[in-house]
């Protein structure tokens, strides 16, 4: 609509210029009315590309649920990637249903990211969102709806349990590779795993003479689960001190 005022004021001022008597009275109010008026639309374009006028700052917050970027259940993943010239800026990589290919946070200079460790379960994005919008449908209108939902900022914040790990992505492949491996162990870490695993249960019968087959069992499953929790533990922190 102001395109359009911007063109009819601007043939009705040549018009009063150039197709009416010099000497008209009607000549001279018709150019000082054309031309007010064609100044008006230009300083209304103006103003709202760069004060946003007609414009109001509205502030969403949403939360949603988010899942792990990895397909392993045992090792959920939070990917990041760094983005710009220095690597100032950063995307967050997960999923928003676990079935789903993973997705993104937007890579903008005016949205931050803000990851925490929380306890529980679920992880969570919210986003904090602050746009331009029109204050009414007239200003809409006149401005074609031009600017709409202009983003000023964003706050994304992440909360992941305490389990999550967070890796880039090339150390997310670096790690499936290397967990694949363990998969696989030597002669030599069987011997080692073994021995400490008899140790424990040594150890816990001395504690408890009486105790159970299903009792052993209990304490080898345990035993081992730590070991195995303690090497994978040991492979991140690999991972991240030679793999960027």
């Amino acid at each position: 609509m102001i395109v359009a005022a911007i063109i009819i004021t601007t043939l009705a001022l040549y018009g009063a210029f150039i197709l009416m008597y010099k000497d008209s009275w009607t000549r001279r109010i018709l150019i000082a009315v054309t031309g007010v008026l064609f100044l008006g639309s230009l300083f209304l374009v103006y103003a709202n590309d760069h004060n946003h006028y007609g414009m109001k700052k509205v502030t969403t917050t949403e939360t949603s649920t988010i899942y792990s970027a990895s397909p392993s259940k045992q090792l959920p993943l939070l990917l990041r990637q760094d983005v710009g010239t220095n690597g100032d800026y950063q995307v967050y990589i997960y999923k928003t249903d676990p079935q789903k290919k993973a997705t993104h946070t937007k890579a903008d200079y005016d949205i931050h990211n803000t990851v925490q460790k929380v306890s529980g379960s679920d992880a969570t994005l919210t986003e904090k969102k602050t746009v331009w919008r029109y204050k009414s449908n007239f200003w809409k209108t006149l401005y074609m709806n031009q600017n709409q939902n202009q983003l000023i900022h964003q706050r994304n914040t992440i909360k992941v349990p305490a389990n999550w790990t967070l890796l880039t992505p090339n150390q997310a492949k670096a790690l499936g590779k290397r967990a694949k491996a363990m998969q696989h162990p030597s002669a030599a870490q069987k011997a080692k795993m073994g021995a400490v695993i008899q140790q424990a249960v040594m150890a816990a019968k001395m504690q408890n003479p009486a105790m159970t087959p299903a009792q052993q069992k209990q304490v080898v499953a345990q035993t081992t689960a730590k070991l195995q929790a303690q090497a994978v533990q040991k492979l991140i922190a690999d991972v991240k001190a030679t793999v960027k």
